[in-house]
């Protein structure tokens, strides 16, 4: 830990939404991702809940270690730390803490650790709890939002797929959350539905809901996107991006290297993004924009290319 965590602006609001921040191995990432949530006005009067996961061997454990010791040293003023014992591995914890989080608060904001957020980020996320907080046809709020141009006039916009780059949801909803995939089948045995699960075709979610389903991947996300989509939910998305994933350097959990294909290049936005839409309804136009910029993103060539890099790149350190 080279460079100081930076003083939280001044802060007026109250009651923000408590956050969790999942930890591993990651100390450079984890140094980024608490500069970029401190340069938040709201950090210091968020509930901050820190989990970390245990090593897997005796090779991660020093890492383990030292991501620990930043969390302890970390000066915040309202934060719990939960280290565990054993490796729990990234969907388990993620379920375990969202679900103690929203049990007591009603409501929380996910962070992990390869995450850089704007300095509106949490601003933007407390702003929608509040707003939709009511609404049942909304069921999480996003951080992370594709490089297209939405074409609203609003600041944020409705699409009906779940979102896990920097989220927020509703004990509400998360109690919808059906870790056992009890609806798969009925995707099996519906095409049209497995085509609208997967975006009219632009990205493969139901392949990654196969390989969960057979035991071949651990995510909570596309278990949370299932119970989402079967119950009609929506994800409010920021025009802009207000999340940064530094993850695809071969360090994140099912990122390859090489960058983020789903990120913009230019820097976070530094204005807050305050006018959200007063129809609850998924917006079409940046649905559509949001689609073809997927199927562009995961074409056979495009995914054979990302696999290849992933493949020869050096493990980093």
């Amino acid at each position: 830990m080279t460079d100081p965590l930076p003083a939280p602006p001044a802060n007026t609001s109250s009651a923000a939404a408590p956050i969790a921040l999942f930890l591993y191995r990651r100390p450079r990432h984890t140094l980024r991702c608490l500069q970029s949530l401190a340069r938040n006005p709201e950090f210091l009067d968020s509930p901050l809940y820190l989990f970390c996961d245990g090593p897997k061997d005796a090779v991660d454990a020093a890492a383990v270690e030292e991501v620990r010791r930043m969390a302890h040293a970390l000066p915040h003023p309202g934060k719990v730390i939960i280290e565990s014992t054993t490796n729990r591995g990234l969907a388990d914890s993620v379920i375990a803490g969202v679900t103690r989080v929203v049990q007591e608060h009603g409501r929380v904001i996910v962070v992990e650790d390869d995450l850089v957020l704007a300095p509106s980020f949490l601003a933007f996320m407390n702003q929608s709890l509040r707003h939709y907080r009511d609404n049942p046809l909304v069921m999480q709020v996003s951080g992370h939002m594709y490089p297209v141009d939405t074409g609203s006039t609003s600041d944020a916009v409705f699409m009906p797929m779940a979102s896990s780059w920097g989220w927020a949801t509703w004990d509400r909803a998360w109690r919808r959350f059906d870790p056992d995939m009890r609806d798969f089948q009925m995707l099996v045995e519906q095409s049209a539905l497995r085509r609208q699960f997967d975006i009219d075709g632009a990205f493969p979610y139901f392949s990654i809901l196969k390989r969960q389903r057979a035991g071949k991947a651990d995510s909570w996300f596309i278990r949370w996107y299932l119970s989402l989509f079967m119950h009609g939910g929506m994800t409010l998305y920021p025009r802009q991006s207000l999340v940064r994933n530094e993850g695809f350097d071969g360090t994140g959990v099912h990122c390859g290297v090489g960058g983020s294909p789903y990120d913009a290049t230019d820097a976070l936005p530094d204005r807050p993004l305050t006018r959200l839409p007063d129809t609850d309804h998924v917006d079409a136009h940046a649905l559509a924009r949001v689609r073809t910029f997927l199927a562009a993103q995961n074409t056979f060539w495009q995914r054979a290319r990302r696999r290849l890099r992933t493949l020869s790149a050096p493990r980093p350190s």
